[in-house]
């Protein structure tokens, strides 16, 4: 794997490899979306999971601008950096998901992809159920970058890096 920079050790904590005689798992693939904003209500996604039987993906998303903007509100005063519902959506969600092996995909994360993390499988030890989970995170560039290596344009600075933890 090629080194970038100072990164710390938890950038690789997941490692990527080519799948030998790689080969095609499904004619298709089912996406279904169960949430468009973040005031959406988890019994849509609940009937898409009922219905819907040949659902492989089930995508909440429950992110964006305005939303982001209050996590961060929350997490700066001493709240939750991720989104409040994420232990109703995940109570109700999962146990059909996991019956019927649809994965669930979501931003509800927000600020605190971690702290989400957590709290989902809180719950689903909680529920009787074995997960993984896939994690999208932003790294601060301040972190794991001097200075001189940042990008400014028009004194704004630019570098910021994501990684998928597994």
């Amino acid at each position: 794997m090629e080194e970038l920079g100072n990164e710390t050790p938890e950038t690789h904590d997941c490692a990527i490899e080519l799948r030998l005689k790689p080969q095609r798992r499904k004619e298709k693939v089912v996406i279904g979306c169960g949430a468009g904003f973040g005031g959406d209500r988890p019994i849509a996604a609940l009937k898409l999971l009922e219905r819907v039987k040949e659902l492989d993906y089930l995508v909440l998303e429950c992110l964006a601008e305005r939303t982001l903007a209050e996590r961060y509100g929350a997490m700066k005063s001493g709240g939750k950096g991720h989104d409040p519902r994420i232990s109703e959506w995940m109570q109700l969600l999962l146990p059909l998901a996991v019956k019927r092996g649809v994965r669930i995909i979501t931003n509800m994360g927000a600020k605190s992809p971690h702290g989400a993390q957590e709290e989902v499988l809180h719950i689903a030890s909680k529920l009787g159920i074995n997960i993984s989970i896939g994690l999208a995170y932003q790294s601060s560039v301040s972190e794991i970058a001097a200075d001189d290596q940042l990008k400014y344009v028009d004194g704004v600075r630019f570098g910021t890096l994501y990684y998928l933890r597994c």
